[in-house]
């Protein structure tokens, strides 16, 4: 749970969500046996407390309808402090065998410029429509999340993945992505049951 603590209290980043995710990243410890948990703690690292709470409860849900007993942390560790104590205390109070943790590692703001070609049938029409073609400027924000899960019994991380969308404010509707993303693949590697 140190190591655990420590993820809570250096995040700083605001939960943000993404509207389509690809994994860019994914790890899992080789020495852990298991076995698959059956029932997970999930904490959404944010400053925003509405943030945490949306996430939280829509991952759990997910968890819930895919066989998986699944707790959100808000309902016992209070907004912006230091959660350790009472985190620990809600994974034992529960019978938890695992926290899910996510959190914001970066948001990069990116620009995307689609040129539109000049029309073509000699130089006279080429030329009149380079005066009139003009580029198409998109900007959008690509965050990427860290999901990492954590052994209550050993306290350990036996699993992480970091995952990459575009920046969306409908969090509901992108921790239902999230999760339709993840959970799959957490029941395939033999994280979850």
């Amino acid at each position: 749970m140190k190591s655990l603590r420590l993820l809570l209290l250096t995040a700083s980043f605001v939960l943000g969500a993404c509207q389509t995710f690809s994994i860019t990243n994914q790890w899992r410890d080789p020495s852990w046996a298991g076995p698959p948990a059956n029932h997970v703690v999930v904490v959404g690292i944010s400053r925003s407390d509405t943030m945490r709470r949306i996430f939280e409860d829509t991952f759990s849900q997910h968890l819930q309808a895919a066989g998986v007993q699944a707790t959100p942390s808000y309902t016992q560790i209070p907004p912006g402090g230091p959660g350790a104590v009472p985190l620990r205390d809600l994974v034992k109070g529960t019978g938890a065998e695992a926290v899910l943790v996510t959190r914001v590692q970066r948001v990069e703001q990116r620009i995307n410029v689609t040129p539109s070609g000049p029309m073509y049938g000699g130089f006279y029409g080429w030329y009149g429509g380079a005066w009139a073609s003009t580029p198409s400027v998109t900007q959008y924000d690509v965050v990427t999340l860290e999901t990492s899960v954590w052994d209550a019994r050993t306290e350990k991380l036996v699993w992480t993945v970091t995952t990459q969308g575009v920046g969306s404010s409908d969090i509901p509707r992108v921790t239902t992505q999230l999760a339709e993303t993840l959970i799959p693949r957490l029941k395939s590697d033999g994280i979850l049951q």
